[in-house]
């Protein structure tokens, strides 16, 4: 029978070309997802199509109350435009924390200097195209959350508002321009090998930094949640914020001032193109270093002969080993603690003035235990460099996992005893459902990476979601979930209402279960 011939779809646009090359960056970035091309734009223009309807309902009602821009008259105006700037910096910091990684995987992971070299197109046209797409991919979420709501209020409001579409876009551009000059300057300064940790360590600062922000004057400010709304109006006309002050620039912009947006589009023109030539003036050096920066010498370790004990502690051992030995992949699990620790400041602080109840930490300590459990299972199971030589070796695999299951679990127990012994202080019952949401969550988020393992690479550690199949990655949620809500409810005070979320839990993980293959025979 005669084989079917798959017809493939050229890229649009002559070879070399900006559009040309652009259409291969996006083509590599639907690639990256989990479904078709074809299958996820459906599945945009249907969930879009959705919000779209859904928002146009509600400005129906609300667009004729909101004030047209621009905001320049008194205080009040000031008090938007200062809430518009928040919501612009968390949208800036977000976008250039994926910039920033971006960056990085432009220089470390793309592997196509040789390619890059060896063509007759420009290589600051293909940095400009590459840099562009960068920005691009910076702008899908914001650009479908804000847009229709948006293109509604231009139409019950003020067509004024048309100007934030354009912001929101430029935004990303200024992002990306700056993230550019930042790993530029990091690799000048550290050199490679500490650039690719630290760019990470930066863009997850950089994109948590307006939520550390408000959770430190959530944690510091003891009193604003005492306050009546006399007390808050009072605090309110006592701020007397200028709207034409100078940091309000960007919300001036984005509410549709015609100077301001102008003034916005031309520093977007001045500090991307920017980023774009400082970075690509580099590039091939900075690539170049990075590639020979595991080129070393193979230098024999003397502990390789103290290696010592049974299948479980020599797997253990090796485990922890290789996690500390890989300060990259540290940082990138460390990073998940980020959003955290304003409730371990709360948790440890002397005075006990709680802003929050005792039980609201059960289920954020229970979600940050099956996180990191199952980003260390991932890495011990999935990106172990030689599975080869583990199914070929003299033991069973369940010894195998059973020790990998206790590498990944053990440093999460460690991690989360301090903040459980902190709540055992201030409530014994809230802690006692605390340590068991913990215990079952970590377990539970291991076993499920035992049983769903897929075949990966350390470096692919964030990426490391785009893996394995669409059910199971639901299936872990649901899981995940349904301990976190068991928990909660317990905590709160509800034990029978926390068998719902525990049955769902149960059934789901049964769902997930699959039996380990056994390659060899125990020893």
């Amino acid at each position: 029978m005669k084989a079917k011939k798959t017809k493939s779809r050229s890229l649009g646009g002559k070879p070399g070309s900006i559009r040309w090359l652009m259409g291969h960056e996006l083509r590599l970035f639907w690639r990256r997802g989990r479904i078709s091309a074809r299958s996820g734009v459906i599945v945009v223009v249907l969930l879009l199509g959705l919000w779209s309807l859904a928002s146009y309902f509600i400005f129906m009602r609300i667009g004729p109350l909101i004030p047209p821009p621009p905001f320049d008259d008194g205080p009040a105006h000031g008090l938007v435009l200062t809430a518009i700037s928040i919501m612009v910096a968390f949208m800036g910091s977000v976008m250039m924390s994926g910039a920033i990684l971006g960056s990085v995987e432009a220089i470390y992971t793309r592997n196509d200097l040789d390619l890059l070299l060896s063509t007759p197109i420009s290589a600051w046209r293909i940095l400009a195209v590459r840099s562009a797409a960068i920005a691009i991919g910076a702008m899908p979420l914001y650009a479908g959350l804000l847009g229709p709501p948006l293109l509604w209020m231009a139409l019950f409001s003020s067509p004024l508002w048309l100007s934030a579409i354009v912001f929101i876009v430029t935004l990303a551009f200024i992002a990306t321009g700056l993230a550019l000059l930042i790993v530029t300057a990091l690799f000048r300064l550290i050199g490679p090998k500490r650039t690719r940790i630290l760019a990470q360590i930066f863009s997850a600062v950089a994109g948590a930094a307006v939520f550390l922000t408000f959770q430190y004057f959530n944690v510091t400010s003891r009193n604003a949640g005492n306050m009546t709304p006399e007390e808050t109006a009072a605090l309110i006309q006592t701020w007397n914020i200028d709207p034409n002050i100078w940091w309000l620039f960007p919300a001036r912009a984005f509410t549709g001032d015609i100077l301001s947006i102008l003034f916005w589009i031309v520093a977007t023109a001045l500090i991307f193109p920017l980023g774009v030539f400082v970075f690509s003036r580099g590039f091939v050096s900075d690539a170049a270093a990075a590639l020979a920066m595991g080129q070393k010498k193979r230098v024999a370790d003397a502990r390789v002969a103290a290696v010592r004990g049974g299948v479980m502690s020599s797997i253990i051992r090796k485990e922890l080993r290789l996690l500390t030995r890989d300060p990259l992949l540290l940082s990138q699990i460390g990073l998940q603690l980020l959003y955290f620790l304003p409730i371990g400041f709360v948790l440890l602080r002397p005075d006990g003035d709680f802003l929050l109840t005792p039980a609201a930490f059960a289920p954020a300590l229970t979600l940050l235990a099956g996180a990191l459990a199952g980003s260390l299972i991932w890495v011990t199971v999935s990106a172990e460099d030689a599975p080869d030589l583990i199914a070929s070796a003299p033991v069973s695999m369940r010894a195998s996992d059973r020790a990998k299951l206790f590498s990944a679990i053990a440093p999460v127990l460690a991690l989360m005893a301090l903040p459980i012994i902190a709540l055992a202080v201030r409530d014994p019952r809230v802690a006692a459902w605390t340590t068991g949401g913990v215990v079952v969550n970590a377990l539970s988020a291991a076993l499920i990476g035992v049983w769903r393992r897929t075949q990966g690479s350390r470096k692919d550690f964030v990426r490391r979601r785009q893996s394995g199949s669409l059910m199971s990655s639901l299936g872990k949620a649901f899981v995940g979930l349904g301990i976190t809500a068991t928990t909660a409810a317990g905590a709160y005070g509800y034990p029978w209402l926390a068998l719902i979320p525990a049955i769902i839990a149960v059934a789901m993980l049964g769902a997930l279960y699959r039996p380990t293959p056994q390659f060899a025979a125990a020893s």
